[in-house]
């Protein structure tokens, strides 16, 4: 589906100002971004961009989540990331000039800016903390990548569930002001992410439900006890 395109008029130097990779930019350089910059909406459920795709296009989450996937090799979805609120993704093709290896979809409705892949990399190769924060964004997904690949040699189903969902509850991606948190996500989407099958899955995630740490809801799960998931054990214990 093709993206929406929101008038340019609600494109203002707020929204900007609350992208991470951003911070500490003059007033003069945020305006540049802006007007390097094209707002779009996409609805749950849409596609962004897909394996083989040109990489032309950086894009700076607003609001919504995105979730980044791949293949494995015998066909099934793998989750490898999930984008929040004022984080970037599509810049690795972009900066490599390759075409895509992965899928970006959107989890929820979503609010884009999306800068062409030029103007990205000008912008990058102008301000160092820029250039430096998008390096340490790729190596904190690599560092996640190879953690999450020893969790799967290394660790049951349950464990392994379990830290997914504190992975998910700390990362920023998730609406947290208070108890319960709300993750948006799937049975499936967590079997994705941990590198397991839906059915072991949903036998951790029931268990935790007759524990009382969560529940299970449509297309969520709503952690209702956070700090006792963080601490391995249920009420009670």
């Amino acid at each position: 589906m093709q993206p929406v395109e929101v008038d340019k008029a609600h494109s203002e130097l707020r929204h900007i100002h609350r992208f991470r990779l951003l911070l500490g930019m003059s007033e003069h350089d945020m305006q540049r971004v802006v007007a390097l910059t094209r707002m779009t909406s996409r609805r749950r459920g849409d596609v962004i961009y897909l394996p083989g795709d040109v990489s032309n296009r950086v894009y700076f989450l607003k609001g919504g989540r995105v979730k980044l996937t791949g293949m494995s090799e015998d066909g099934h979805e793998v989750l490898l990331d999930l984008i929040g609120p004022g984080e970037i993704f599509g810049e690795v093709g972009a900066i490599q000039k390759t075409p895509r290896t992965t899928s970006a979809q959107a989890v929820e409705d979503v609010l884009l800016f999306e800068m062409d892949r030029k103007d990205f990399e000008a912008l990058v190769l102008s301000h160092q903390e820029i250039a430096l924060r998008v390096l340490k964004r790729v190596a904190f997904r690599l560092k996640r990548a190879e953690a999450q690949l020893v969790s799967v040699i290394c660790k049951d189903v349950p464990t392994r569930v379990r830290e997914a969902l504190v992975d998910l509850m700390d990362d920023g991606s998730v609406y947290k002001p208070n108890p319960p948190v709300k993750i948006r996500l799937t049975q499936q989407d967590v079997a994705n992410l941990i590198g397991a099958s839906r059915q072991e899955t949903a036998r951790a995630l029931k268990e935790l439900q007759k524990s009382g740490v969560l529940d299970l809801k449509y297309r969520r799960i709503v952690v209702k006890a956070p700090d006792l998931l963080r601490q391995n054990r249920s009420p009670g214990h």
